[in-house]
Order: structure tokens, then sequence, then C-alpha cells
């Protein structure tokens, strides 16, 4: 066996994986030629995709002990996958859009995730690109749980925006009552009257317990909160930190969002000590 010969399967075999970009393309290469030197017959093509965010590669061998080495080497590429933006090949991490799990670093996740805005001319954008203006709006409906919102339009178009995105709730804010229908106008209302001060991450984004913004629970006297952090403050300076770290991004994609109001007389709790601390704990 040659190095013309590996790297001819190799690339024979590179275009069988259904993967979404070609940041995996170094990844699925030293898998093959992994395969190559395992043993693999390199007359049978090898296949692979992309699936939960992370590599797949099938193959089978009525050699038991090839089956096991093979195993190890999938077994690697699939861990290495998931730290490995699918679509620049820099290190990443599993992120859900929408309803898909896929391996991105920073960028390329923030690229691919919707920002809402509304300009002063009244336009709904989306990533620097106009969805559709709020005076061809005729209807507005809403989730039982506020977070999901439908527009439509005059020229019988719809439009879905999530809680999920960047502005959600300051677009939710900006339609007119009058859009939606008399049963929900109450509530959409109240929610906006009755914001308060989230003690964590320093927003007017609290509603029934919860925080819009940052989706922690206001502190309780009773339950697991006594149980676990023993006071007020040990809940708070955890909770803090969580979101200083930001280990899932989410305070790096939030950035954009306008939907509240800062609370001016908000507290850090925690020190650059009680951080190093935490982060031992954590990592």
């Amino acid at each position: 066996m040659n190095k013309e010969e590996i790297n001819h399967f190799v690339e024979r075999n590179l275009t069988n994986f259904s993967v979404n970009s070609t940041g995996w393309d170094s990844l699925i290469r030293k898998l093959l030629f992994e395969f190559a030197i395992a043993g693999w017959n390199r007359e049978h093509r090898v296949f692979g995709k992309e699936k939960f965010g992370g590599l797949r590669c099938y193959t089978y061998s009525e050699d038991e002990a090839l089956n096991n080495k093979l195993k190890i080497i999938k077994d690697k590429y699939s861990e290495l996958s998931v730290k490995t933006c699918e679509i620049c090949g820099s290190e990443g991490k599993i992120r859900t859009i929408g309803s898909w799990q896929t391996t991105l670093c920073l960028s390329h996740f923030l690229e691919q995730q919707p920002v809402i805005e509304i300009n002063n001319k009244q336009n709904i954008r989306r990533n620097n690109n106009t969805v559709l203006n709020i005076k061809n709006i005729i209807k507005a409906e809403v989730e039982y749980d506020l977070q999901k919102l439908c527009l439509y339009t005059n020229q019988e178009e719809e439009f879905y925006f999530s809680w999920q995105e960047p502005n959600y709730y300051l677009l939710l804010k900006t339609i007119p009552l009058s859009f939606f229908p008399e049963d929900r106008r109450s509530e959409i209302s109240t929610l906006f009257q009755d914001l308060q001060d989230c003690e964590i991450c320093g927003y007017k984004a609290v509603h029934q317990r919860n925080c819009l913004r940052c989706h922690n629970e206001s502190w309780n006297d009773s339950g697991y909160f006594i149980e676990d952090y023993g006071e007020k403050s040990n809940y708070i300076k955890e909770c803090q930190m969580d979101i200083f770290i930001d280990e899932d991004d989410y305070e790096k994609y939030f950035k954009h969002d306008r939907s509240f109001e800062k609370s001016p007389d908000h507290q850090i709790l925690f020190s650059s000590d009680d951080l190093r601390e935490y982060e031992k704990f954590l990592f």
C-alpha cells in the first residue's frame, strides 16, 4: 500500500459524506486515512453524514477485529467533529438553530441566527434584510405563552417570529394591540405593564417570577432554593457568574437585544476571586 493509493481512496470517498459544508473535510480525510491503515478494503466505499451536529460514519465488515478498530476511529472523529465548525473548521460547539443542531464557531453561529430590528420607517428587518413593513400588517396572533408571533399582511403572507430571536419582545410591544384578537390584548398589555427588575441580569424583564431575558427564576424563600443555595445572595451570585462565563454564548448573541430597560441600580454580587473559584468547580 503506497501513499498515492491511500490518497486516491481518501479523495474518492470524501464525496460520500453528506455534511453541511467543508469545515469537516480535514477530519474526514484523516478518518479515511486511518481506515486504510487499519486494514479497510479500499475497494469498498465508506459513507457518512452529519447527524445531531456530529459526524457519523457507516461501515460493515465480517472481520470483528477490524470492526473494533474502525469503531475506535469513528468514535474519535465523532468526538472531534462536535468541537469543529462545520463551515470553517475552527473551534466550535453544538448549537441549535431553529430546531436543528449544528456545530459552529461563534462567528458562523451569529451569521445564521436571525436578529430582529425595527427601523424608523417601521420596516421589520432580519439580519439587515427587510421582511415586511408594520403598515402592511392586517392581523397578528400569538401562541398561548406569547413566545411565538405570527403576522399576516394584506398580500396574504405570513411571517413568524420567536422569543429566541433578539428584539422579539420589542417587536411584540411595537405591534398595535388592535391587530391581535380581543381575548389576547389584555394578556399582551399586562405583560409589559407588570415587568419587574431582574436582580440577576439587571434588566426590567421579570414576568410571573421568570426573567424573559436571562431566563432565570426569581428567588423563592422555599423549596430547592433554600436547600441548594441557603440564602438569596448565593443564588443571585451563582446565576450572575453563569451569565458572565456565558458558556453557551447566549450573551454574545443577545447583545443586540433592546427589548428591555437596564436597571440603573443593578448590583454585581461576585468578585474576581469568586469567579476563579467557580470556574475551578465547573471546569
